[in-house]
């Protein structure tokens, strides 16, 4: 095989993916430290599962329009860091292959290194021995190696190969891979997909995996508890579609986004989101007539994908898991500010603990599952401010919400890096949104991030060693500002090892235990009396986080 167009490339996107899905668990237990909350599987599978969805509505053979549908698919669904250099990685090789109905194996290859630039562009600080390290080597190594009769075969025998290799060394590069013993988690999920796309050209197709990563379900049985023959449509529509505008209608020459989101707002639309990328566009509406909106649209281009959902059934909650977007329940339009928040917490009982603090919009992202780059459209949205701050609670949120600040408008949005709870109710609990401007609170909330020493605690899901720590599986790890510092048998000598090697601890004057579901009523008492006893002069706060992966989180302030 010499070209691919696009049903050869879906085919061999579809392949990958059933690779990654049939893999996703050993990917996830590929963490560095060994604490349960490996998700990098799931986070690389839900933003394949992104443009795989978008594929759904191309009807064309088109390696171009099929290869602009799977980038733009996977930025929208991206999740978690390995997620977002994915979906940038796709984006870049889609962006290498415009003008292109079908692609020979050199102008694929150029599209791949095109890929690898776009992915390490969305990176402040490129760190190899990384997910970058095995896409970049791999596809130098396969574009080097491309001759004038170099079939795709070759090219990605040559592909795979290399990343394998790329792989296997990535704990040289890398130290903390090396003392955990193992590879890096993203590059072996982009093997897995690689592999299967490989595996696509030469014929063989993967028996897919049912598995839907975690991803909220709608409870069908439920419907004629939420909308029955006597309700009324009080709510309207939730109404999202993806369209490309068409050059027979004269669309990319006649539309214009602003002049469509006023029309919807004439007709009564409500939480507004609407975006264009070249000719295509996206938009998110409550309306209460959809049909309005629908025709309007068609004066200009086609649906590539489209869902409409009558949001009676998101208010009284049966469709849908409560534990995910705080913001999808419906609630009157909210009135337009200057400065609005929004924050992610780890679960359900932190949400209206945030809320007090200020936070207009609270995404729970529940158990090991990180808000994806539309999760945070949605949320920036329904803020509706000029300015937004957002507070993530971990480093794979932080990279989702700036690739989302960056389809919804940089200017607008403040990703303030908070990487763990402590940081983010540190900093939410000293906003002041009413009283002050975007600058004061910036410098307000990342003073509070630099001054609160944040310590976790998990059980250990494995045997391992970091600098000098021996850690049994099943034993308590402590981990100090990302760094494991202590691990026992039992939480309580866990917490008085890292304490004994926490800097500047006489400086602090309040200690926070948020409490994971997981942890006992003995292990409470017990911390509370060391604490109360040894440094008498830290005031104790508890609160009941629910979360859980750690069952428990102290912060120094």
């Amino acid at each position: 095989m010499n070209s691919i167009d696009g049903a050869m490339f879906k085919a061999m996107v579809t392949n990958g993916y059933r690779d990654l899905k049939s893999h996703y668990k050993h990917v996830n237990e590929l963490n560095v430290f060994p604490v349960p909350d490996g998700d990098t599987g799931t986070n690389m599978g839900l933003t394949v599962n992104g443009g795989i969805d978008a594929l759904k509505s191309v009807d064309s053979n088109s390696l171009q329009e099929v290869a602009e549908a799977v980038g733009r698919g996977m930025l929208l669904a991206a999740r978690g860091n390995s997620g977002v250099i994915l979906s940038q990685f796709f984006a870049g090789l889609a962006d290498g292959l415009k003008g292109f109905d079908e692609a020979t194996v050199l102008q694929f290859a150029q599209a791949m290194e095109n890929g690898v630039k776009s992915a390490y562009a969305v990176v402040v600080k490129p760190v190899e021995g990384t997910i970058l390290t095995v896409m970049r080597e791999g596809v130098e190594s396969g574009l080097s190696n491309v001759q004038f009769n170099t079939s795709f075969s070759d090219y990605f025998t040559t592909l795979v190969q290399k990343m394998k290799e790329s792989l296997e060394k990535t704990p040289e590069l890398l130290p903390i891979l090396k003392e955990a013993g193992v590879i890096d988690s993203g590059g072996a999920g982009l093997v897995y997909i690689i592999e299967g796309m490989a595996q696509a050209i030469g014929g063989r197709i993967i028996e897919d995996v049912s598995f839907d990563f975690g991803a909220p379900n709608a409870n069908t049985e439920n419907v004629s508890l939420a909308f029955n023959a006597d309700s009324a449509l009080d709510y309207g529509y939730c109404t999202e579609f993806i369209m490309q505008l068409s050059n027979s209608k004269h669309g990319p020459e006649k539309f214009v986004l602003k002049d469509f989101i006023a029309f919807m707002e004439s007709i009564g639309g409500e939480s507004i989101v609407a975006l264009q990328k070249g000719t295509v566009v996206k938009v998110h509406v409550h309306t209460k007539t959809p049909d309005k909106v629908i025709a309007e649209a068609q004066k200009y281009g086609e649906f590539v994908t489209f869902k409409m959902e009558n949001m009676a059934l998101q208010h009284n909650e049966t469709l849908i898991d409560k534990s995910r977007y705080i913001a999808t329940q419906v609630q009157p339009a909210r009135p337009h500010s200057k400065l609005a928040c929004v924050a992610v917490v780890p679960s359900e009982a932190l949400v209206q603990q945030f809320k007090d603090y200020g936070a207009t919009i609270v995404i729970n992202a529940g158990d090991k599952n990180n808000p994806g780059a539309d999760d945070f459209l949605s949320a920036f949205k329904d803020a509706c401010a000029d300015d937004i701050l957002v507070l993530p609670d971990n480093s794979n949120s932080v990279l989702a919400a700036k690739q989302a600040a960056k389809l919804y408008g940089e200017d607008h949005i403040h990703v303030i890096e908070s990487k763990n709870l402590g940081e983010g109710y540190a900093a939410v609990s000293i906003m002041d949104l009413a009283d002050l401007g975007l600058e004061d609170n910036v410098q307000r909330m990342q003073k509070a991030i630099n001054n609160v020493t944040t310590l976790l605690f998990s059980k250990s899901i494995r045997d391992s060693s970091f600098d000098g720590v021996s850690i049994k599986n099943g034993d308590y790890v402590g981990i100090c500002n990302d760094l494991i510092t202590a691990s026992k048998p039992t939480l309580l000598p866990t917490l008085q090892e890292v304490l004994s090697k926490t800097k500047a601890l006489n400086d602090k004057e309040v200690i926070t235990f948020f409490y994971g579901q997981n942890i006992s009523e003995e292990d409470k008492s017990a911390l509370n009396d060391y604490i109360s006893s040894h440094y008498p002069l830290l005031e104790i706060y508890e609160i009941d986080s629910q979360q859980a992966i750690y069952d428990l989180i102290a912060t120094l302030e």
